[in-house]
């Protein structure tokens, strides 16, 4: 698993994750920064690598963690976290199979539980446009008040 956010139309941040069914879902190690116009095969290759480094175990103690510890948020630049989640977009990428399931929706919703969702294979070009329209996608689902 991977997630990348969209921050401010400015710029995609690719991070890795680690988790355990039963655990929490922890990204893990420095986010990749890629600027915004990035092309859709490096966007994709990107997220590969991402998905590569994904470490199955127990995170550590998590009580002395804070908010502004987030490595993406670091690397956004924004001024505060809530900034951050208000101007960006998430997306999970997850391997199932012989595929990538894409999910698509605004880091702060007021219906956390609707998502745009795409499925590709493995082509690091076809990737990149998916996380692109599931971005829009959602963006449209927010024009109408629905996420």
């Amino acid at each position: 698993m991977a997630h990348i956010y969209r921050y401010a139309e400015r710029r995609f941040l690719v991070t890795s994750i680690m988790w355990v069914p039963g655990s929490v879902i922890l990204e893990t190690g420095e986010p990749s920064v890629l600027p915004i116009d990035v092309a859709d095969a490096d966007l994709g290759r990107t997220v590969c690598e991402h998905l590569l480094a994904h470490d199955a175990r127990q995170p550590g103690d998590l009580r002395d963690r804070k908010a502004t510890d987030w490595a993406a948020y670091r690397a956004s630049g924004a001024r505060s976290v809530k900034s951050f989640e208000s101007n960006s977009w998430q997306v999970t990428v997850e391997t199932i199979n012989l595929v990538l399931n894409v999910e698509a929706y605004p880091v702060r919703s007021s219906h956390a539980q609707i998502c745009v969702k795409g499925v590709v294979g493995p082509l690091y070009e076809e990737l990149g446009a998916t996380i692109r329209r599931t971005i829009s996608a959602a963006a449209v689902l927010r024009q109408a008040g629905l996420v």
